[in-house]
């Protein structure tokens, strides 16, 4: 979304940031499909990596709608960037959803081998 967002006009803004959350959708509804082979442990870090993804992505479409508010002013730049690092805190945000996820994974596994000995 970085490399897409500085050359676009205001009006793709919108797309865009709504391709992110339908991708969010996908991967939240394959956590959850997957939490309930995961140990139960886990399950609320899990969870509040779930939250966390769901408040970021509210927070980047609170950014693209400042940012197409402020277009044609000076502003403009300022609310793109802000966008930009909304952008950038879901994806990372993300990513940590999928190492806890990869972590339950290998716990199970340890747990399951330690079990069949």
């Amino acid at each position: 979304m970085s490399s897409k967002i500085q050359p676009a006009p205001p009006e793709e803004y919108v797309p865009m940031v709504k391709e992110v959350g339908l991708a969010l959708r996908t991967l939240l509804a394959t956590v959850d499909e997957t939490i309930p082979v995961l140990p139960a442990s886990t399950h609320r870090e899990i969870e509040m990596a779930q939250k966390l993804l769901n408040s970021d992505l509210a927070e980047l479409i609170n950014k693209m709608k400042l940012a197409q508010q402020y277009v044609l002013t000076s502003l403009q730049q300022d609310y793109k960037k802000q966008m930009l690092t909304a952008a950038h805190a879901l994806a990372v945000d993300a990513k940590n959803l999928l190492d806890v996820i990869d972590q339950a994974r290998l716990k199970m596994i340890h747990a399951q081998s330690r079990g069949s000995h």
